[in-house]
């Protein structure tokens, strides 16, 4: 570029920097999707749940593996597919988690750092037991979601364009906040959530059945990795051991968005997506985990518990 006309350099330069912030915005509406569930699973349970990874790949082998039964479009198959989810979550917590979460372990005279750690524990080994039971299942085939979206584009200008799916995905982000942040703040369902994470102690005085809002609240938020199963699917291909590189990503836009904040999500997902792009585009593709990292760190920094922690 050092020999083209300096208005020609100007103008590639703006093109440069415009594609990497549109592009990195619309990546970031996928990474929100990617880490909404697990900021609601920590923001309601405290449960940092460590088998989230693998629960995104359970809703994208789940949807692969439906629309080869089914003749349907692509996005139809969420029907099916977080209706499944949200029951596997409601009964994680309600049969399984619910007996060792932080609460159980006090009510048992557990001392509160073991109440802190037993869910940890349990969310890793069910983690593994889920990667190697898809192993069992799938082997090492590497399966995907095939598309018509996937390689088409809308363009701008004539040197500006943005991914059709990652547009698509970007506003389902957006949607989906939304509702998610209506239904905790209007209906009663979400007013118990909210009540129970403040308080679970005061909100059963109230008669707020904890174990079943909690089992409620694992099922939204593993709907919610169902939907973002799915668009792994859509975008790439995936094997059974892929989760942990998600969880990742998921536990760095929590940490910039802040860990109990579901906005937050969407925020840190943009603000992660147009750093990893920036760092690509100036530095090469090896230095978009490293811009990603930096920025995480930067943030845990000068931002503690996030930028919209509350």
């Amino acid at each position: 570029m050092s020999d083209l006309p300096f208005e020609e350099a100007v103008y590639w330069t703006l093109i440069d920097l415009a594609n990497a912030f549109l592009t990195g915005t619309f990546i970031g509406g996928y990474y929100a999707i990617l880490s909404m569930g697990l900021a609601l699973s920590f923001g309601v349970m405290r449960l940092v749940n460590l088998a989230h990874g693998e629960f995104l790949i359970v809703g994208a082998y789940l949807s692969a593996v439906i629309l080869q039964i089914l003749p349907i479009p692509p996005f139809f198959v969420l029907i099916v597919v977080v209706p499944i989810m949200f029951g596997i979550g409601y009964a994680l917590q309600r049969f399984l988690l619910n007996h060792v979460s932080v609460q159980a372990m006090e009510r048992r005279g557990m001392s509160a750092n073991f109440g802190l750690m037993a869910p940890i524990l349990v969310t890793f080994g069910l983690g593994i037991f889920i990667s190697h039971l898809l192993f069992a299942i799938f082997a090492t085939d590497a399966m995907s979601i095939k598309n018509s979206l996937a390689f088409s584009a809308i363009r701008l200008s004539m040197d500006l364009s943005i991914s059709t799916l990652r547009f698509i995905f970007f506003l389902v982000a957006i949607a989906m906040l939304i509702l998610l942040q209506v239904f905790l703040r209007y209906s009663a369902t979400g007013r118990a959530i909210r009540a129970a994470s403040d308080n679970p102690t005061y909100a059963a005085l109230m008669g707020i059945r904890t174990d079943h809002i909690f089992a409620i609240a694992l099922g939204i938020s593993l709907a919610i990795s169902g939907v973002a199963g799915f668009m792994i699917g859509m975008t790439r291909t995936f094997q059974p051991f892929d989760g942990p590189q998600f969880i990742l990503v998921a536990f760095g836009v929590v940490i910039i968005g802040g860990m109990n904040s579901i906005t937050g999500s969407l925020v840190g997902g943009i603000l992660l997506g147009i750093v990893q792009v920036l760092a690509g585009t100036y530095f090469g593709p090896s230095a978009q985990l490293v811009g990603g990292y930096m920025l995480v760190l930067a943030v845990l920094a000068f931002f503690r518990e996030g930028l919209f922690s509350r």
